[in-house]
């Protein structure tokens, strides 16, 4: 149960990164089926989640869902709560949710870097799709954690 819900995931996030990349938004569609392929991990946690997890999940759904939105769009709000969602509960807690959004805005920074896209002010000249460097970064948290 716990391979199909990290597939479900994944091919969710490949979906939103392709469609980011091609058309810079996600079909709302992606994100229904991202968020209940998330909570067979419930199941698969051990110890089972108490209340301080679905505490820890709610948080940093509300943060991604009402605040961190405006400094990215909300597609990336969506991918980065569907992510929370499953590092929580997989045993990371809040603290693998900081370390997915930190390794996703240092891949994002560097590669913009490489790419001479960063401005004086430290901005990026041209937007570009925010969700392949959440995807990437997310694969590396989860190996990051089972190991």
């Amino acid at each position: 149960m716990y391979m199909l819900s990290l597939i479900t995931v994944i091919l969710c996030l490949t979906a939103a990164s392709v469609e980011d990349m091609l058309t810079h938004k996600a079909a709302d569609i992606i994100w229904w089926i991202c968020a209940p392929a998330c909570l067979p991990v419930l199941y698969a946690s051990w110890p089972a989640p108490g209340f301080w997890d679905f505490f820890e999940c709610l948080f940093a759904i509300f943060i991604q869902e009402h605040i961190m939105c405006r400094f990215y769009g909300r597609a990336d709000s969506h991918a980065f709560s569907c992510c929370a969602v499953f590092l929580i509960f997989m045993g990371s807690g809040l603290e693998g949710h900081i370390l997915h959004m930190f390794i996703s805005l240092i891949l994002l920074s560097g590669h913009q870097e490489l790419c001479h896209n960063i401005g004086n002010r430290g901005k990026l000249i041209s937007p570009v799709p925010f969700i392949p460097y959440i995807s990437i970064a997310f694969v590396v948290c989860v190996i990051i954690v089972i190991h």
